[in-house]
């Protein structure tokens, strides 16, 4: 990794302390690998927790985040169908009852909500770490598979350049969109907005990607060991609840 550490801020804030990127990448994959265990009353807890740290970053980060769920809401409401309807958990005597019962509602729930704490977890990520960190980050978490013969830098470079091309690709189809005037639902004028985007990329007024640049992570201040220790300790204690 190259490039110069950012300064620090007066111990990160007096009374805020806010992890370093690779630790709360870390986090993250931590999370990713135990959610499926909890319980709902876990997942409850879990679902407070990245509320609490959405109000603390304000109204904005709220409202991305929702705006993250309703992208999925097809995909909650066919695992609902599936868990209560398709393959509901079987009864006594292995047989299967004509209502969803209690226990086909509760794994039905546990499943999406598995997915709706990864996308409210990932867009916290995102939203405090910029694309640059979190890939200097992955390649820091992966930098053990050098000795393999993997180039971490080069795969985390290209992780890099997919984060920050695709809101700026968002941007762009929606501008192309607008101009098509293609308005809310109406799918009429899509291949107007295609040719638009087309015209766009041609004459190179959409962003186009250079090269990415890993910037040096800053080292981890002592609190910091004992926050992400912390965290670690409530996301796998709540396996037991």
């Amino acid at each position: 990794m190259t490039g110069t550490a950012p300064p620090r801020a007066s111990v990160r804030g007096a009374l805020t302390l806010s992890l370093p990127p690779v630790f709360r990448l870390a986090a993250l994959v931590a999370l990713g690998a135990v959610v499926f265990r909890y319980s709902l009353a876990a997942q409850l807890c879990l679902a407070a927790g990245l509320t609490l740290m959405a109000m603390r970053r304000g109204t904005d980060s709220l409202v991305q985040i929702f705006r993250a769920l309703r992208r999925i809401r097809w995909l909650l409401l066919s695992l609902a169908v599936i868990y209560l309807v398709i393959a509901p958990e079987p009864g006594p005597g292995g047989t299967h009852g004509f209502f969803p019962t209690w226990a086909d509602f509760e794994l039905a729930i546990r499943r999406a909500g598995v997915l709706v704490l990864l996308v409210a977890a990932v867009e916290l990520m995102r939203q405090t770490t910029p694309p640059e960190e979190i890939a200097a980050s992955i390649a820091l978490l992966l930098s053990p598979l050098r000795w393999m013969g993997i180039d971490t830098a080069r795969f985390s470079r290209r992780v890099a350049l997919t984060l920050d091309a695709v809101p700026k690709t968002a941007e762009a189809v929606a501008s192309a969109a607008g101009r098509a005037g293609i308005r809310g639902r109406n799918l009429a004028g899509w291949s107007e907005a295609a040719a638009v985007l087309i015209r766009d990329i041609e004459a190179g007024a959409t962003h186009t990607a250079g090269s990415a640049h890993l910037p040096a992570l800053p080292r981890p201040i002592p609190a910091e060991w004992f926050t992400i220790m912390a965290l670690l300790g409530v996301i796998f204690g709540l396996l037991w609840v």
